[in-house]
């Protein structure tokens, strides 16, 4: 028995020591290897200046050409748009980039229906955790999820839990200096051609009183002395309830509305909420124009 028991314990002790070593080597290879994801990108890039900053979620990582609004604005800017982002997202990112000391004076964020909604999003929240150690991700980790103690306690454990953006293969990849198919530089992931379904949306017949995570963005952006414009992308003319952009604007301190800037191009859309490569470059050219002449008016 007393055999038996010190081979359980010991068979023990291994899988500890094996889940802390991992846990040791993936997060060494996420701070220190290639950067696969946008916030990695932020985490390893420290003490710099930007001009423009784009925030939001798809509709912005599938929209914003930062290239083309640099070659025409000669500001420098990033696209950090986010796959199903929300507001508490977009706060989040702004914080990072403050705490990183990252300057920037000017960030243009997109908002449509995500204003009614609440939360955060699991994937950006997953790209948190290689960083959970550091006391400021520590507390914004901790304000939001009901697992914090396990995650960051229990070695190995956050990979476990969010395998789908941080497994074997992102660790792989990362470890061997593989990049990603996004240059982070600019950040924008195009999309090509259309889904050849019929484009049609709908968004939400009303807009919610406030979102508090709104307010917070803003009162950041008065305390650090930046400039938030808000702006709404392009949707496919086929979509109801597009007057929801009006609703919005009255929410909102500065809001450009693109929502209806091509309501005749169907073939500018990938789906009836995302622009295609080549409407995306048109929308582009249009947005830098439009800060020039913001720009212009300010001098």
């Amino acid at each position: 028995m007393k055999k038996f028991l010190k081979y359980l314990l010991s068979i023990l002790v291994i899988i500890i020591l094996s889940l802390y070593l991992l846990d040791f080597i993936y997060t060494y290879t996420y701070h220190h290897g290639t950067a696969r994801n946008k916030l990695s990108y932020i985490m390893q890039r420290e003490n710099d200046t930007v001009d423009y900053v784009f925030i939001g979620s798809s509709r912005v990582d599938n929209t914003i050409n930062a290239d083309i609004i640099t070659s025409i604005t000669s500001k420098s800017t990033i696209n950090l748009g986010f796959q199903g982002a929300k507001i508490d997202d977009y706060y989040i990112i702004l914080q990072l980039l403050k705490e990183q000391n990252i300057k920037f004076k000017k960030v243009f964020i997109q908002v449509d229906y995500v204003f009614n909604m609440d939360g955060n999003s699991e994937i950006l929240k997953s790209y948190l955790m290689p960083y959970i150690h550091k006391d400021f991700i520590t507390k914004l980790i901790k304000k939001r999820d009901k697992e914090f103690y396990q995650l960051k306690y229990i070695p190995f454990y956050r990979y476990l839990i969010y395998d789908y953006k941080l497994g074997f293969r992102e660790f792989f990849n990362s470890a061997i200096n593989h990049r990603s198919a996004t240059d982070f530089k600019n950040g924008y992931f195009p999309k090509y051609g259309s889904t050849n379904q019929k484009l049609s949306s709908t968004l939400p017949d009303h807009v919610i009183s406030r979102n508090n995570y709104i307010n917070k963005i803003n009162a950041f952006a008065k305390k650090n002395d930046i400039t938030i414009i808000y702006f709404m992308a392009p949707y496919c003319p086929n979509t109801k309830n597009l007057n929801y952009s009006k609703k919005l604007k009255n929410k909102l301190p500065s809001f450009l509305d693109y929502s209806h800037v091509f309501p005749f191009q169907e073939d500018y859309f990938y789906n009836c909420s995302h622009l295609n490569d080549r409407g995306a470059t048109e929308f582009s050219k249009i947005f830098a124009k439009d800060i020039l002449r913001l720009e212009h008016k300010s001098l």
